[in-house]
């Protein structure tokens, strides 16, 4: 348990950026990502190396890492003001478009590579991918492109309690299609249109189902912190890391690893926290919640993200009320819920669950949390207003309208609006 009293709340974010060549749209090769990241040496406090290659960097306020197809992952450390977190951002946004235009390279704010296939990718050597590569690949038919063509918003939340934390928990998993149609932002693969409006979100529903989706004690309405450990005991493992190396368990089984270790290896703290880190649900616990369903976008959308959550899940009476429209779904009807957001973003309808409806709904709420909590912070929920409330539409649907008009099926022309700017 890492429950805070609500005066210490804060809030954190991850977001996962693509980067190509300028001038042969290739995402960069590993070389490249290693000249990014130390393009930010100034500021680096301490790196991680693998085989003499970063593969982490802390900086003062956050934490650069890689995913396996060299998506930089941007950690925010918790701030208490989305203001403090917009200005860390626009920081880092800026130093990327700085380093972009002297080592020819663009960054993308989307949610899945709109260009290049699964085989054009370069993967980052790190050794828990080697691990997770091969085992993955027997686990679902669009895991490897989950590693290396998706990218994501992650918002990370703090709790007071196990009350607190189980009606947070129980929300972040219930209301994530939602979540994932508002920020829905990746209709393109492969240089066209793909038929999804949130094509990562359409890949994640075909990646390993025994870490991802829901977790089924949040759906029920019956959490608890004894289920989640039920629930992550029987998730199988990857590794486990002992003198810097890592120890290949692939598809072992955690409960029998904890009650008996492994070939002289006895459980250790450690091996729990690494087990948390690879499971995927669309919303886990780690020291924090960590929401998971938003695909990436431009600094606007991050921030709405952020403020989205922090309006839903920081005020009391704003939880409640969105415990009350959030889908009340079993696991098969949950996963046709996400199949439907995926294709059909805000339009998507299951039964009598209307998305752009809860959405609507979800975004008063949070805009009326906030009022309550952080008044000032309520602009942030502008651009939601503007696309689910007043328009009716998520990001995908504006990309979608202009590739079929004005520029004429151009994905260059995708390309430079989807670009940092």
């Amino acid at each position: 348990m890492n429950a805070k009293p609500a005066s210490e709340w804060a809030i954190g974010a991850e977001i996962e950026l693509f980067a190509f060549t300028h001038d042969t749209l290739e995402r960069i090769s590993p070389e490249q990502v290693q000249q990014v990241i130390t393009g930010f040496a100034e500021e680096i406090i301490e790196t991680r190396a693998e085989d003499d290659f970063i593969t982490e960097a802390t900086l003062a306020e956050s934490r650069l890492t890689l995913e396996p197809g060299g998506q930089i992952e941007f950690s925010l450390y918790p701030k208490r003001s989305l203001a403090d977190i917009e200005r860390i951002l626009e920081s880092y946004f800026s130093r990327l478009k700085e380093l972009g235009e002297q080592l020819g390279i663009l960054f993308l704010a989307t949610g899945f590579d709109p260009l290049r296939t699964i085989e054009e990718q370069h993967w980052i050597a790190k050794r828990r991918y080697d691990i997770m590569r091969p085992y993955l690949a027997k686990r679902g038919k669009r895991a490897w492109d989950m590693m290396c063509r998706t990218a994501a918003i992650q918002v990370n939340l703090d709790y007071s309690d196990l009350e607190d934390l189980a009606k947070k928990f129980t929300l972040a998993n219930r209301l994530a299609p939602v979540a994932a149609a508002i920020f829905a932002n990746s209709p393109f693969a492969e240089g066209k249109l793909s038929g999804y409006k949130s094509t990562r979100y359409a890949t994640w529903l075909e990646t390993d189902a025994e870490r991802t989706g829901a977790a089924l004690c949040a759906l029920d309405g019956a959490f608890s912190i004894e289920r989640y450990i039920d629930y992550v005991k029987s998730v199988p493992m990857f590794f486990i890391r002992r003198d810097k190396q890592y120890i290949n368990l692939a598809g072992y089984d955690f409960s029998k690893f904890l009650a008996q270790g492994y070939e002289g290896h006895t459980p250790i703290a450690q091996d729990f926290t690494d087990q948390l880190s690879t499971i995927f649900t669309e919303a886990r616990l780690k020291p924090y919640i960590e929401q998971r369903s938003m695909d990436c976008g431009h600094l606007e959308l991050t921030m709405a993200a952020m403020a989205f959550w922090k309006g839903l899940l920081c005020d009391c009476e704003a939880l409640e009320n969105a415990l009350e429209i959030a889908p009340k779904l079993n696991s098969q009807t949950y996963a046709a819920l996400q199949l439907e957001t995926a294709r059909h973003g805000l339009q998507a309808k299951l039964g009598d669950v209307a998305v752009l409806d809860t959405a609507m709904a979800a975004v008063e709420i949070a805009r009326d949390g906030l009022k309550r909590i952080a008044p000032d912070e309520t602009p942030y929920l502008d651009p939601l207003a503007a696309y689910i409330i007043h328009e009716k539409i998520c990001p995908a649907d504006v990309l979608i309208k202009n590739f079929r008009g004005r520029w004429h099926g151009d994905i260059q022309k995708a390309i430079d609006y989807l670009q940092l700017s």
